[in-house]
């Protein structure tokens, strides 16, 4: 004989889970993995799961259990609407009570998210739903109503058991981030602090969740919400330890950073937890001033941070992109922002530049002495004046953009090639210095 066992497993006024891991991606989705555990009959049961966020990818749900066969997998979202309730009823008689007005009765014709259309005794109307203040039906014609996404199994068991496993399911409504905090104690040396934000969009609490952070982007195959591979469940084993908030390990050719401690994250909620620091790092500050060909301009230098990612820099690690915001203590003695920049993801034994602003007494003045352009060729005489206004000897980095063919004559300073197109002028200037700097670029073609 077969047996038909049901559990309904369902929500408050938001689905919540417990004990789950959200792995995060940064493109909008997550990765959830829940356990479960249910107690089931010999013979066939039927299992039903309804804690279930509404952005959940349909053909992403694997359920691994064991000490039971899974005979099918049913997903089901037909969540109720209001819309689509009333849309049943098209052909009978509602109640239309506009905001301003009477009730009017009428035969239902056509209904969707921005309008109403009745047969009324007058004729035809169409009334506009934000201008409404509700509709109504006398019809108890209602099914009972789903209000969240839910799967089901069919299970075959040998015996009267606790069965236990993990249901993995692609979701959307999850992001991070990452929060850099450089506290700059002098010129050369500042303590970085790095924060993930985690924000929850959807309609589910999680519990004390694990959560990982994946920093890179998946690929995404043409095929919509394709099913995940068993292989996507699982990360490497090698890992590096991080102070005490978290350890970073390796998710194919991405970087996975755990956090120590189960976290409750819940619905339409960010929650802001530190990945590591404070480290203490090292920089070197240069005042940078970059220009293309014939452009004269007078302005405040940019003030740039370059920071190694070493061990001897106090790093060493994988840093994942994000926004770098900047402190410095002023002369009463607090901490006051002075700016912010974005990274991209550094590798570990690579440096990345940060812009914090520009620089009040720093000042760079750029003319155009002489040009001569002839029908073969074209010639132009440069002069950059910088002064330094502060009180100690600063870097400077001049950076010229030159496009086409080129060469440079009659320098006043030496110059260093970086690329087809750009030329710079790397060097230090005194407290209270005025230094110019002079080149000639010629271009010549056929």
């Amino acid at each position: 004989m077969r047996f038909r066992f049901m559990f309904l497993f369902t929500g408050f006024l938001f689905s919540q889970s417990e004990d789950a891991t959200l792995t995060i991606y940064k493109d909008g989705t997550a990765l959830i993995k829940q356990p479960v555990a249910w107690s089931i009959p010999a013979g066939n049961s039927y299992v039903t799961w309804s804690s279930l966020p509404t952005g959940i990818h349909r053909d992403t749900p694997f359920l691994n259990l064991n000490g039971a066969l899974i005979i099918s997998q049913r997903f089901n979202d037909n969540i109720f609407t209001g819309t689509d309730y009333f849309k049943k009823l098209r052909g009978q008689e509602i109640n239309v009570k506009p905001k301003s007005g009477k009730v009017v009765k009428g035969k239902l014709l056509e209904i969707s998210s921005g309008s109403v259309t009745i047969s009324h005794q007058s004729g035809i109307i169409t009334f506009n739903r934000s201008e409404l203040e509700y509709l109504g039906s006398k019809t108890d014609e209602l099914d009972e109503p789903t209000f969240n996404p839910f799967l089901s199994w069919d299970l075959e068991s040998n015996s009267e058991k606790i069965v236990e496993g993990e249901l993995a399911y692609k979701t959307n409504n999850f992001t991070w981030s990452t929060v850099y905090r450089l506290k700059m104690l002098n010129e050369e040396k500042g303590e970085l602090i790095a924060e993930a934000v985690v924000s929850n969009s959807s309609d589910m609490n999680f519990i004390q969740a694990n959560i990982n952070l994946v920093e890179g982007h998946l690929n995404k195959p043409n095929t919509r919400n394709r099913p995940l591979a068993r292989a996507q469940f699982e990360m490497t084993q090698s890992v590096e330890p991080m102070q005490k908030d978290m350890l970073i390990s390796e998710l194919g050719d991405y970087h996975i950073y755990t956090l120590k401690d189960v976290h409750d994250l819940q619905a339409k909620e960010n929650i802001t937890v530190r990945m590591y620091g404070p480290l203490d790092v090292g920089y070197r500050k240069t005042y940078v001033f970059e220009n293309y060909e014939r452009r004269q301009k007078e302005e405040p230098l940019e003030t740039r941070l370059t920071m190694e990612n070493t061990e001897d820099n106090g790093l060493g690690i994988s840093l994942p992109g994000g926004k770098v915001e900047i402190y410095s203590h002023s002369q009463a003695g607090g901490l006051e922002y002075i700016g912010a920049d974005n990274i991209g993801q550094v590798p570990k034994g690579q440096s990345t530049k940060l812009t914090s602003g520009r620089a009040f007494d720093v000042i760079g003045k750029r003319r155009v002495l002489n040009y001569d352009r002839q029908r073969k060729s074209e010639e132009a005489v440069i002069e950059i004046q910088v002064i330094n206004a502060r009180t100690e000897t600063i870097n400077i980095l001049l950076i010229e953009h030159i496009n086409g063919d080129w060469i440079i004559k009659h320098e006043s300073t030496n110059y260093q090639k970086n690329d087809a197109s750009t030329i710079q002028f790397p060097f230090t200037l005194d407290g209270g210095e005025t230094k110019y700097v002079t080149y000639t670029y010629r271009k010549e073609w056929k």
